[in-house]
C-alpha cells in the first residue's frame, strides 16, 4: 500500500509541473491564432503629442488634447458601445476612485477616449452621465472626467502613441483590444500602465504620484513611496517590507544612540556629590 502511495506521487509530479507551465495562458480553441496585433505596447518614457491631438468633446466641440492637461491625466482608451470589458474596465475605475484619498480635479483628471471613430459625442456625453451618476463617493466634476470621441487619424495617432494595438471584430461592429489604464504626466510623458481589468486604490495613488512630475507631495505620500515599488510583471505596486524592516530598524538605532547620548550617567553623578 505505502509503495503504491509512493508511485502515485511520482506520477503526479510531472502532470503538477505541466499544470503550473501552463497557469496564467489564456485558453483558446484548436487551430485559433493569437492576433498579434492586439495588445498594449509599453511605451514608459515617451511624451505624446498632446498639442497636435484634436477631438470632440461631449457637446460636440472641439478639443485639443493639450487643453485637458496641466495636472496628472489618468487616460483610458475603450469604445461606448464595447459588450466586453470597455464597461468593466470603467466601473473599476470608478470604484477605485470612489476608495481613493486622492481628489478629482485637485491631484488628477481622467480622459476617456473613444477609438471607434463612428461613436459621436452623443454617446459619450450619456457614458459620462451614467458613469459620474453611478458613483456615490469622491465624485468628480464633469470636467474633471472627460469623454472625448474623434477621427480615425487623431484615434489612430494616439493610440499608436501609448501602444495600444485593436483591430475591428469579423463581425465588422466591435474591435477586439486589451485593457489599460495609463498614467500621464501635466506635460503628456507616459509613466505607468496598470493593464487589468481588477487594482486598488494603492496602484492608483502611486501611479499619479508618480506621473506628478515632481509636484508637491504630503509627509504620507512621501512616506508611502518608499513602502511602495512598482512591479513591471505583476503590473501593480508592490508592498516592500523590506524597506519597512530596514527603516523601523533605522529608527530603533536612532532612538537607542539618542538614549545613550541624553542619558545622564548616575553613577558618576552620585560619586560627586
Amino acid at each position: 500500500m505505502k509503495n503504491a502511495l509512493i508511485l502515485m506521487i511520482i506520477l503526479a509530479l510531472p502532470l503538477a509541473a505541466a499544470a503550473q507551465e501552463l497557469k496564467g495562458q489564456a485558453p483558446h480553441a484548436p487551430g485559433q491564432e493569437i492576433d498579434t496585433r492586439v495588445g498594449i505596447e509599453e511605451h514608459l518614457g515617451r511624451t505624446i503629442p498632446i498639442d497636435e491631438l484634436n477631438f470632440t468633446d461631449e457637446e460636440g466641440n472641439p478639443v485639443k488634447l493639450a487643453d485637458l492637461f496641466g495636472k496628472p491625466v489618468i487616460l483610458t482608451l475603450v469604445y461606448f458601445s464595447c459588450p466586453g470589458i470597455c464597461t468593466p474596465l470603467l466601473n473599476e475605475l470608478s470604484r477605485v476612485v470612489q476608495q481613493s484619498r486622492m481628489v478629482p480635479g485637485e491631484d488628477f483628471r481622467m480622459i476617456t477616449i473613444s477609438f471607434d471613430p463612428d461613436e459621436g459625442h452623443e454617446l459619450a456625453k450619456l457614458k459620462r452621465t451614467n458613469m459620474i451618476a453611478a458613483m456615490e463617493s469622491n465624485v468628480p466634476p464633469p470636467e474633471e472626467w472627460r469623454f472625448l470621441v474623434g477621427d480615425e487619424e487623431n484615434i489612430r495617432r494616439i493610440a499608436d502613441e501609448v501602444g495600444f494595438r485593436y483591430v475591428r471584430d469579423r463581425n465588422g461592429i466591435d474591435f477586439v483590444h486589451a485593457a489599460s489604464v495609463m498614467f500621464l504626466s501635466p506635460e503628456g510623458k507616459i509613466v505607468r500602465y496598470l493593464n487589468t481589468t481588477r487594482f486598488n486604490p494603492a496602484d492608483l495613488e502611486m501611479a499619479v504620484i508618480d506621473a506628478g512630475n515632481g509636484r508637491a507631495r504630503s509627509l504620507m505620500q512621501k512616506v508611502e513611496r518608499l513602502c511602495y515599488a512598482y512591479d513591471p510583471e505583476g503590473q501593480a505596486y508592490v508592498l516592500k517590507v523590506n524597506r519597512i524592516i530596514l527603516g523601523i530598524t533605522l529608527i530603533f538605532v536612532l532612538l537607542f544612540v539618542g538614549f545613550l547620548v541624553l542619558k545622564k550617567p548616575a553613577g558618576r553623578s552620585e560619586g560627586a556629590a
